[in-house]
């Protein structure tokens, strides 16, 4: 009750703090600034997401149904009913006009505020999967903003519909006295220095429904950290010493929302992110961090409590009483809902591409449904005899070659129990013996609802900065070198929708090298950086690394017990000499064969318009962190008018 009323008060105490403090101040300044931009990504190849229905390469295409279960000799295979083409062809990954304004206030030599207003406006250039509803088939509207949180809104200070977010990122009071400062209110918390990489920045989450981590490099997360209400004060010990602690009330981050172009979630699971924060909104997050310095060399320990922002998930009961006539009493309980002409998957084939690009291993979430629902494990054991293999597995294979190891079907070889001949047969049911001729289950998809979990944890890290002196104008001469490294203790991933989630020690190490250079007595100094990261049990978008590497033909090949996940960014910048024009390049490689390059060019004018036109270029294959976003080549184009 008392964080409730916090949390629903953050903002009055704030403001009845500023017009207290408006009333006593000696001298009041006020200064107002802000932009209106207009954004827009065009594709350049015009290839659309996967995970959409609307970019599915299986639209259009006849599913192939093979194995024993579905009344076939081994290695025969025939047609299913043809899945529904629903392809859109969308020229536009962005299209948006984003306005924000800045208040900044200064009541006396110790007391300011700052509120930050944020609008984005989100044009209707995107067609989405059909309504399979509708009478006419048109497109149906994407929701690019509306997420189950906080009572339908996403954030404490936000309103947002299907086109539209108003939010409040900062609304804050400082106060400074001596060696103490203190900020209370809506604030987002930057610790670390890292570009692309978050060792630690920690406290916050991130809003990914934008642009996902695809805008401006150079600007690392300053627009997609997440903000929350907090208190974040800090205490100069000595000259050289500083103490900073905060406690910020939990904010989940945002992932895409389904169907949008950005979305990571196949469309046939649809999330649940609300009882998962129902769990969670009253907490806070708490954290400490010391800094110091030794001449050149920088040091710093920090620790934070929190609750993760990034959600892991499982599968949710369906509630489908049954599919088509089959099964009875019970089918409720198991999570997949059989949806006549839907959107999720038709075939094992698409099962299995699907799993794979999300950095699941699709035969593991079979696996974990035999373990996890007693419905399923009922059909599979007393239904069709299946037992374990040797390993715990109940299925292991997914190259359609081997005779499925049913009991009932003369045994088989424990290690030939096929995931592929086993899947088919619920999308060819009617076709298999004892089963009903009727039910149209060839002519349905797999779907389902998965539900987000924040876990708790504690991460602990230190940072180390070293600045080099050498000959003036040398590439030695103060060159910036920083080391982070953080731990976090029985960490939780997501387990292929299980609802045993993986656990594990993470360890996160990245060293940065930076400096500003002057090449030239013509133009002004070239700032370049260059990094490297080690992620133990996780690629950069929080997958478990033993889920990654799957393909329709094979399972994960995992890899976190002998390589981790390495990553690599090399970015420079470099204004022209009369400043009218800045030149950037960023670039992010994986240590899996994925690559991100992003060269930019900025022209400013004057003081009021700034146009900025940058190519997002990216490639990924199986293994890599890109392989979701290898349909992503865009060009954007960002025309902004500052006052």
């Amino acid at each position: 009750m008392i964080i409730s009323k916090i949390k629903l008060g953050i903002s009055a105490v704030v403001l009845s703090a500023v017009l207290s403090a408006t009333q006593v101040a000696n001298a009041f300044d006020i200064s107002v600034s802000g932009f209106i931009r207009q954004e827009m990504a065009y594709k350049y190849t015009g290839e659309e997401n996967q995970l959409n229905r609307y970019g599915s390469k299986f639209n259009g295409t006849t599913p192939l149904i093979s194995g024993p279960l579905a009344g076939l000799p081994p290695g025969v295979t025939i047609g299913g009913v043809p899945k529904a083409d629903r392809s859109e062809d969308n020229d536009w990954n962005l299209f948006g006009t984003k306005a924000e304004v800045d208040i900044s206030m200064n009541f006396n030599s110790e007391l300011s505020a700052f509120v930050k207003l944020r609008g984005y406006y989100m044009w209707d250039v995107f067609d989405s999967t059909p309504d399979s509803g509708s009478a006419d088939g048109e497109s149906g509207k994407v929701n690019h903003f509306n997420v189950n949180n906080h009572g339908k809104e996403p954030t404490y200070l936000s309103l947002t519909n299907n086109d539209y977010m108003l939010d409040v990122p900062a609304m804050y009071l400082d106060w400074t006295k001596g060696k103490y400062w203190v900020r209370i209110g809506q604030q987002q918390i930057a610790w670390g220095e890292a570009l692309f990489f978050r060792v630690q920045d920690v406290a916050n989450g991130l809003d990914l429904r934008r642009h996902v981590f695809f805008d401006l490099g150079a600007e690392e997360y300053a627009d997609e950290r997440m903000s929350s209400p907090g208190i974040r004060a800090s205490m100069a010990i000595n000259p050289t010493w500083e103490l900073e602690v905060f406690a910020q009330m939990f904010q989940p981050s945002l992932l895409p929302t389904n169907n949008s172009p950005f979305n990571v979630i196949a469309n046939g699971f649809n999330p649940n992110y609300e009882e998962g924060y129902d769990n969670t909104q009253d907490n806070i997050n708490a954290g400490v961090r010391l800094s110091g310095q030794f001449d050149q060399l920088g040091v710093q320990v920090f620790a934070v409590a929190r609750h993760d922002p990034n959600p892991i998930f499982d599968l949710l009961p369906s509630g489908q009483t049954s599919a088509g006539g089959l099964f009875g009493p019970g089918f409720d309980t198991q999570p997949f809902v059989y949806q006549d002409g839907g959107y999720g998957a038709s075939s094992a084939a698409e099962w299995f591409y699907l799993s794979q690009v999300q950095g699941v291993d699709g035969v593991a979430v079979l696996n974990n449904l035999i373990d996890d629902y007693p419905f399923v494990n009922a059909i599979v054991t007393a239904g069709f005899g299946m037992t374990q293999d040797p390993n715990g597995e109940w299925l292991n294979t997914i190259d359609g070659g081997n005779i499925f190891g049913l009991n009932t079907l003369g045994g088989g070889d424990p290690d030939g129990i096929d995931a592929n001949d086993f899947l088919g047969a619920f999308f060819a049911a009617p076709l298999a013996p004892g089963f009903p001729s009727t039910g149209g289950i060839p002519n349905s998809t797999l779907t389902g609802q998965i539900n987000a979990h924040y876990a708790s944890e504690n991460v602990f890290g230190f940072g180390l900065n070293y600045i080099f002196y050498a000959e003036q104008d040398t590439l030695l001469d103060q060159m910036v070198v920083r080391f982070e490294a953080s731990m976090t203790p029985d960490k939780k991933f997501s387990n292929n929708l299980s609802s045993q989630f993986i656990e594990a020690d993470e360890y996160l190490i990245s060293m940065v090298i930076e400096k500003y250079h002057r090449f030239s007595d013509s133009f002004p100094a070239t700032f370049f950086i260059f990094e490297w990261m080690h992620r133990s049990e996780s690629d950069l978008l929080g997958r478990h690394l033993s889920g990654i590497g799957g393909d329709a033909d094979s399972r994960p090949g995992g890899g976190e017990q002998d390589r981790g996940w390495n990553g690599l960014v090399f970015a420079f910048q470099q204004p022209s000499p009369s400043l009218l024009w800045r030149f950037d390049l960023s670039m992010l490689w994986d240590d899996q064969g994925g690559i991100f390059v992003q060269p930019s060019v900025r022209y400013k004018p004057n003081n009021d318009w700034i146009v900025e036109t940058f190519v997002n270029i990216v490639d990924g294959n199986q293994d890599s962190v890109f392989q979701p976003f290898d349909y992503m080549d865009d060009i954007t184009v960002r025309l902004t008018y500052q006052f």
